[in-house]
């Protein structure tokens, strides 16, 4: 391949429990693409995305790693999902536990009740000093804390930016998300010699969703069979601001 014929850098970039893996996938469909060999913890890391490559990361937002991504071609994908239904999807991941070491699962362990363990995700714990020396952390988040500084990436020019519900709602809906991805790559893709449509029937075929190892469920809105009038209340408290910017409600009547 010359120069102009190499395929992109990319960067999946995601809100946890946001459909990462899904992305991954995705972009995992493009002829020649390839995983990186770890995910991307720190901005000194990025190196290891090569031409061909894609790199799945949790970073958050900043102008500066911003600017660093772009002087480096890296091409950004962003992805996110409404919160609520990362709350629930965080606690059934954590206490799961699959890996054996996440580092919030000895605290919601003790919780006694599921109601209680999302109530910890919406409103964040601060442990005691008797209690970090127990579960080895300060702190959880509250769920704005824990999402507020990757959803900068929304409002970032220049990358794309896609949302779980577009790429799982219906066909119609996926169909349209994954264009906007061929066309946000189109440049470092052309050169493959396939048509978009022949493209997206490509990138569909790659999305196995029981083949990742953090799929669960993969649906919309479980959050509204889990969520209690406390749960919605601590929520609105916390983030329901977060949920308008995000365009997932109008105002905190829901």
């Amino acid at each position: 391949m010359t120069e102009k014929q190499t395929l992109p850098k990319v960067l999946v970039n995601s809100l946890p429990k946001s459909g990462t893996h899904l992305l991954l996938q995705i972009i995992l469909g493009i002829p020649g693409m390839i995983i990186t060999p770890k995910w991307i913890i720190e901005e000194e890391e990025l190196g290891i995305i090569t031409p061909g490559s894609v790199g799945p990361a949790h970073l958050d937002y900043s102008e500066k790693r911003a600017q660093l991504l772009n002087s480096q071609n890296v091409k950004v994908i962003f992805i996110s999902r409404d919160l609520r239904d990362v709350v629930v999807s965080l606690v059934h991941f954590v206490m799961l536990n699959k890996w054996g070491n996440h580092p919030w699962t000895p605290y919601l362990k003790k919780l006694k009740t599921h109601e209680e363990r999302l109530l910890a995700m919406i409103n964040g714990v601060h442990f005691t000093e008797e209690e970090k020396e127990e579960y080895g952390v300060y702190s959880i988040p509250n769920i704005y804390e824990f999402s507020q500084n990757k959803l900068g990436w929304r409002k970032q020019l220049g990358i794309c930016k896609v949302t779980f519900e577009e790429l799982t709602q219906d066909e119609e809906s996926q169909n349209k998300a994954l264009l906007k991805i061929i066309d946000f790559l189109w440049n470092d893709l052309a050169h493959l010699n396939l048509t978009r449509p022949e493209l997206l029937n490509r990138l569909k075929q790659n999305i196995k969703p029981k083949e990742s190892g953090t799929f669960r469920s993969g649906k919309i809105g479980e959050w509204k069979k889990e969520f209690k009038e406390e749960h919605k209340t601590a929520f609105k408290k916390i983030a329901g601001d977060l949920l308008i910017q995000q365009g997932y409600e109008k105002d905190n009547n829901w």
